[in-house]
């Protein structure tokens, strides 16, 4: 019996790979490196000053703020949005609404995994041992901010479904990327590159029609669900 649940476990684990939809767009299709400013050079005076930042904000967090840090470190559509939107977004009432921000999510990584690789910025936690890691450590590259460019596309695109949200989600957006900063993962200047990251893709998914599918069938769910008029 064991051994038969072993060989399951192993061929799922292929198959669940073959069933991930593509990405609404390729690093080949939007190269960020060819776009994006630099950042911050290390060991420059800036750069200290951008350690001094990190460690200013965890030293003054409080530990409220920190546990939200760490709940913050999950990029679910309903850990960014519920508390703007005032109503739990659980994936099983949301499938289409939960599929086109995980498809999202899969894009983001898609386009910034090499981008982070090109520019090779250490993260705050490894460049100074006063910094905690307080979530689970990432060891790719700081720059840009992967969550900050999840949560900016993300927040373009839920800003379009529920516009008269647009304000409180633009707050949550902020907050939740500073809280990349309080958790040792990022530098100021890391979010700054992943606003500017964020925003392109979501720019340049507008006119896909595979995309703006998916964003009618999402806005159709999620806006009954809230009660709000088609």
């Amino acid at each position: 019996m064991l051994r038969r649940l072993l060989l399951l476990a192993l061929l799922a684990v292929p198959l669940a790979a073959s069933a991930r939809e593509p990405t609404y767009i390729t690093a080949q299709e939007l190269d960020l490196v060819s776009i994006l400013p630099p950042p911050v050079v290390a060991g420059s005076a800036a750069d200290r000053e951008q350690l001094a930042v990190v460690l200013r904000a965890q030293r003054t967090a409080s530990p409220e703020r920190i546990e939200q840090a760490r709940r913050d470190a999950d990029e679910s559509v309903d850990t960014m949005f519920a508390a703007v939107l005032g109503k739990a977004l659980p994936a099983s009432a949301l499938p289409a609404t939960t599929r086109l921000f995980a498809r999202l999510e899969d894009t983001e990584d898609a386009v910034v995994a090499p981008t982070k690789t090109a520019f090779k910025r250490v993260r705050p936690y490894l460049s100074d041992p006063e910094i905690k890691a307080l979530v689970r450590p990432s060891i790719t590259g700081s720059y840009p901010s992967g969550h900050t460019t999840h949560i900016t596309a993300s927040s373009i695109v839920m800003g379009d479904i529920v516009p008269e949200k647009r304000d409180a989600i633009w707050e949550r957006a902020h907050d939740y990327a500073w809280s990349r900063v309080i958790a040792g993962m990022h530098y100021p200047n890391d979010l700054d590159g992943g606003r500017l990251t964020g925003t392109a893709i979501a720019v340049a998914l507008r006119n896909r029609p595979e995309f703006k599918a998916d964003f009618d069938a999402a806005k159709r769910e999620l806006r009954q669900y809230l009660g709000l008029a088609p």
